[in-house]
């Protein structure tokens, strides 16, 4: 037998199919799995599966049993899926959870490829070299880090390691984000005529149009237009108004809504397989990701339909917050109707543009002007 440590022994359990079963558990040279023995003084305390068929990671395993004062073995492809079932139990969004999922199924591969397969194997120089396969941009990089540190913190909490490698690298500094310029009106117009040319069907442009309102109007996120629910609009005196969301304070958030939008919405026809439909877009039924895909594929074909370069869903939520500060909302105002934190407003919204400069150069004169009358009046008193 081959002995790892002073207590544990590696031997293969052969399989019914194995031509060396008869040769017994001390035959080593064969494919089948591999499991340990510990004894202590004679008596056997330990028989565990070691779960793979490879000696050097037999030996691996054996040598983390046998430590017995470190965490216990846990192979990275197990606690993977441990913490992405942590997460959907937490109720993290599918996106996010998909984000997840894609960063460390590609690690799970990285370590198969490397031979290191146990969470205590991995090291910051380890991680080193996984992120230097993956040739990221750097602001993409940090949020893979990122990932990483949660994961890693997940694993730490369970004693599945000893320390959070991730820690040990540093996160990129001073990374400019992606510059995402406002649509001009003139570029509004050009993808709202493209809604009348996409598709086969008057449904599909009319669901196109209603829904590039929406975004124009509320600044949405496409999930939420494309799970858009009618009970969500309410009447508000002689006009209309839009739930957006409740803040952690209890509090509703509403936007108005244009007549235009409205009526928009109005004429969408109810969703295929379900004319009562609680929803504009959606019938109901299937998984909800499948439709906002529908939906995101409908929205490229009007974004390219309309010649804008660079057009996407998103920068409808940086025009919308450039018009709402230049006109001289707070951070703390674009922050609650876009969702947001002030500070992320701040970091990703609060670009300079003429608008603010103008309000700004408002301000200054007549703090100026107020001065000049206060020295002139000054100057009649003495």
């Amino acid at each position: 037998m081959l002995e790892s440590g002073a207590m544990l022994t590696i031997w293969r359990r052969h399989t019914a199919e194995c031509p060396h079963r008869s040769k017994g558990r001390q035959y080593l040279k064969c494919n089948c799995p591999l499991w340990a023995d510990g004894y202590t003084d004679g008596k056997r305390t330990l028989r565990q599966s070691l779960k793979t068929r490879d000696m050097a990671r037999a030996r691996k395993r054996a040598v983390l049993l046998d430590s017995g004062d470190g965490p216990v073995y846990k192979p990275v492809g197990d606690a993977v899926k441990t913490f992405l079932d942590h997460c959907k139990s937490e109720g993290l969004k599918d996106a996010t959870i998909r984000k997840y999922r894609n960063a460390l199924d590609k690690l799970v591969d990285f370590c198969e490829t490397e031979k290191q397969d146990s969470l205590q194997e991995l090291k910051a120089e380890t991680l080193d070299r996984f992120r230097g396969t993956r040739k990221l941009a750097p602001i993409t990089a940090g949020k893979e880090l990122e990932i990483l540190r949660v994961f890693f913190g997940f694993c730490m909490d369970r004693d599945w390691t000893k320390e959070n490698p991730a820690r040990r690298i540093k996160l990129p500094r001073n990374l400019k984000p992606n510059e995402v310029i406002p649509y001009t009106p003139a570029e509004v117009t050009a993808i709202l005529m493209a809604c009348d040319r996409v598709g086969k069907r008057q449904f599909e442009r009319l669901r196109a149009r209603a829904m590039i309102l929406t975004f124009r109007h509320t600044a949405l996120r496409i999930g939420d237009v494309a799970m858009l629910a009618r009970d969500r609009i309410s009447p508000d005196g002689e006009g209309w108004r839009m739930f957006l969301r409740t803040e952690k304070s209890g509090q509703s958030v509403f936007l108005p809504v244009p007549k235009h939008l409205k009526e928009a919405l109005d004429r969408v026809p109810p969703p295929v397989g379900n004319i009562d439909s609680r929803y504009f877009f959606w019938n109901g039924t299937g998984k909800q990701e499948t439709h906002k895909g529908h939906m995101h594929r409908l929205l490229q074909a009007v974004f390219k339909k309309s010649g804008v370069a660079g057009a996407h869903a998103h920068r409808f939520r940086h025009t919308l917050a450039t018009e709402l500060l230049g006109r001289g909302a707070s951070f703390e105002d674009v922050a609650d109707i876009l969702g947001n934190s002030p500070e992320i407003v701040r970091k990703h919204y609060g670009k300079w543009s003429a608008a603010r400069q103008s309000r700004i150069d408002d301000l200054m004169t007549q703090v100026q002007v107020a001065r000049d009358q206060a020295v002139t009046k000054d100057e009649r008193l003495q």
